[in-house]
């Protein structure tokens, strides 16, 4: 009689989980982030320019729908690479898995990507200025399947 109980508790709890949308898949901005406009280093700005580009077409070929697709891009005045894949780690704590086939944080830059459900997160961070410019760009690309 008690595993009845269990089992029917769990599966409302599914199905409670199910009927709502499963869980959050919001993305905050790092710390102290503001809407980019440029690094003050051309070689920077390419690079988040080539990013832009490669991440669409990649996520496009990994079954994420194009209508869904939401590109933020940040700039932090204060912090480091460290900090901005700290936070975006933290996301595991609310549900999203970390992808395990990025490079994760080399050097001056910061490839990464999570997965929560159907919804898919990429990361590229860059310090700027390593490049003579300014601050640590943030570029995010989330999607649905």
């Amino acid at each position: 009689m008690r595993t009845i109980r269990i089992v029917t508790v769990v599966l409302l709890a599914l199905l409670a989980l199910a009927a709502c949308g499963g869980g959050d898949v919001t993305v905050p901005p790092p710390p102290n982030a503001q809407p980019f406009e440029s690094s003050g280093s051309p070689k920077v700005d390419q690079i988040i320019a080539s990013w832009r580009s490669v991440a669409i077409e990649e996520m496009k070929k990994d079954a994420v729908k194009e209508e869904t697709l939401v590109e933020e891009i940040f700039i932090i005045k204060d912090g480091s690479l460290a900090d901005v894949q700290n936070h975006y780690m933290a996301l595991t704590q609310n549900g999203w898995w970390h992808v395990q086939r990025m490079p994760g944080l080399q050097g001056d830059v910061l490839l990464d990507g999570y997965e929560h459900g159907t919804t898919a997160l990429v990361i590229g961070a860059i310090d700027a200025s390593k490049f003579n410019g300014k601050g640590i760009v943030v570029y995010t690309l989330r999607g649905t399947k």
